[in-house]
């Protein structure tokens, strides 16, 4: 009799796990897709920043890198400027989009003065659901000063078009 008991007792709560789980469901698979979302976006910024700083410190040294080659879309025509543009989107590869890079020496190519090297990357991996800062473009700009001026290497510098939606006017 005790079996028949519980059941009888259990089909009646059969139900009310499907409920609970179709009530949690939604928050539960939003939370998570927010967790990678910006899990991504946070590992594209730290790759940005730092694939800007070191194409930035090779650049100042004049080690510009080994291919001018990449496939890039500039308008850039001495190959040390077109290295270190090279350089620069080797070393932040983005998992999530294709980053775009400037560089430029304002002042010249003298000792001491500027180099600065910018990159932005449009996120494009996402759901569109969860917000992330900057309409999802990460920027990074480092400016160091140049220290290897003898010989005085040919840079004119050049910059790739800009994502969807951004510009140039924050670098330099």
């Amino acid at each position: 009799m005790k079996r028949l008991r519980r059941s009888a007792h259990g089909r009646r709560d059969d139900g009310a796990t499907a409920v609970e789980f179709a009530l949690v469901a939604p928050v539960l698979l939003l939370l998570v897709f927010g967790i990678i979302e910006y899990g991504l976006w946070f590992s594209d910024s730290l790759s940005t920043r730092q694939g800007v700083r070191e194409a930035a410190r090779q650049g100042v040294v004049a080690e510009f890198g080994d291919t001018a080659s990449c496939g890039l879309n500039t308008s850039a025509s001495d190959p040390n400027t077109l290295k270190l543009m090279c350089t620069a989107h080797d070393r932040i590869s983005g998992i999530t989009g294709n980053p775009a890079v400037k560089v430029m020496a304002p002042e010249g190519w003298l000792r001491g003065k500027p180099l600065i090297v910018c990159s932005q990357l449009k996120v494009g991996v996402g759901t569109g659901i969860i917000p992330l800062p900057n309409d999802r473009i990460i920027r990074s700009e480092v400016e160091m000063a140049i220290e290897n001026a003898t010989p005085a290497p040919t840079f004119t510098g050049g910059e790739e078009a800009a994502p969807a939606g951004a510009d140039w006017t924050w670098c330099g």
